[in-house]
């Protein structure tokens, strides 16, 4: 039972793999041929995380300074990760620490009346400043959430609400705003990495036009290489002509109804990824290696994936022009012009 609940869960993800095919099926049964090759695709490895090491200019904080602290609550910071500032594991919790630190030492700056303490507590304060967007970059290079998300071969879209769309724009936003903010609250800024993990929208989202592109394409090359171009060039016998309203109602049913409403989920989901995606590509902390992984994957693969689409709807236009035929009432509205 638990095994069909999984599976039927795991269904809406699959849907475009299955219409592609049926799509490539049914052509090949009208026209009485093999049927072209379907592509499994799969997303580059995500970069190696020592592609993304910075160097920290981290302070060290000698026992006879950390006593001169009791007076501040950043000496309970400091406990609580030991004696050297920022020394954390998870890429998340350090830029979290970093900003408790930060308000810290700024609380105990007012909070101090010797001068050569404060002068010492401005220094690791400037320090600790300097190195936040580095923290910042970490966190959204290094964090294991980040990489399910932008780098997870599971699924792909399935063009409503489950795909979250509304929730990874508010997890994006969230680690974009923060930044420039004070203080963030932990548990909120984890439960935004977790939402980016559990729906993995750009990497669904860039798997789908990976998909049409590579299966676009070879459907097209295949449908030419059976002269589809040429079906009704000169006057067809009768069976030929069956043949191609057979071969329109297909493209009608599988290509129309089923494979361009994902289609056009995958246009809406790029143009509103693609201001996060842009302030990304040009932030100065986040590494060449990481950029480089964004732009081949939104930018080119989605210039691929319109090239591969304009293309196979080009030859279904030609084919409908030569054969004198119409598109169905969808067609027309949505596609073939």
């Amino acid at each position: 039972m638990f095994f069909i609940i999984l599976l039927s869960a795991c269904q809406p993800f699959e849907q475009l793999n299955e219409n592609v095919q049926d799509y490539q099926q049914r052509m090949a049964r009208v026209l009485k041929q093999d049927k072209p090759a379907f592509i499994v695709t799969y997303l580059p490895a995500y970069p190696p995380l020592k592609e993304f090491e910075h160097s920290f200019n981290q302070p060290n904080i000698k026992l006879t300074e950390f006593y001169q602290l009791q007076h501040c609550h950043l000496a309970t910071l400091i406990a609580e990760r030991n004696t050297s500032l920022g020394k954390l594991q998870l890429p998340s919790i350090r830029f979290h620490y970093e900003k408790q630190l930060i308000q810290g030492l700024q609380e105990c700056i007012k909070q101090t009346n010797e001068p050569e303490l404060k002068a010492q507590l401005q220094v690791w304060l400037q320090l600790k400043q300097q190195n936040l967007p580095l923290s910042w970059a970490d966190m959204l290079q290094k964090s294991t959430e980040i990489r399910q998300a932008l780098s997870a071969n599971q699924g792909l879209i399935a063009g409503g609400p489950q795909d979250g769309l509304h929730e990874t724009l508010a997890a994006f936003n969230f680690l974009l705003a923060s930044q420039q903010q004070d203080i963030i609250a932990n548990k909120e800024l984890e439960q935004h990495l977790h939402k980016l993990a559990q729906f993995a929208l750009p990497s669904r989202l860039w798997r789908s036009q990976n998909l049409l592109t590579k299966n676009l394409n070879k459907t097209t090359l295949w449908l030419t290489q059976h002269g589809a171009a040429d079906f009704c060039s000169v006057k067809p016998p009768n069976n030929s002509k069956k043949e191609i309203e057979y071969l329109s109602n297909v493209f009608q049913l599988f290509f129309i109804e089923k494979i361009q409403p994902i289609a056009s989920q995958i246009n809406h989901y790029h143009y509103k990824l693609s201001p996060i995606i842009e302030l990304l590509l040009k932030h100065p902390n986040l590494a060449p290696a990481f950029k480089r992984y964004l732009s081949q994957q939104h930018q080119q693969g989605f210039a691929d994936y319109q090239l591969a689409t304009q293309q196979h709807i080009e030859l279904w236009q030609l084919i409908f022009k030569n054969c004198h035929l119409s598109p169905g009432r969808s067609a027309r509205n949505n596609t073939i012009q």
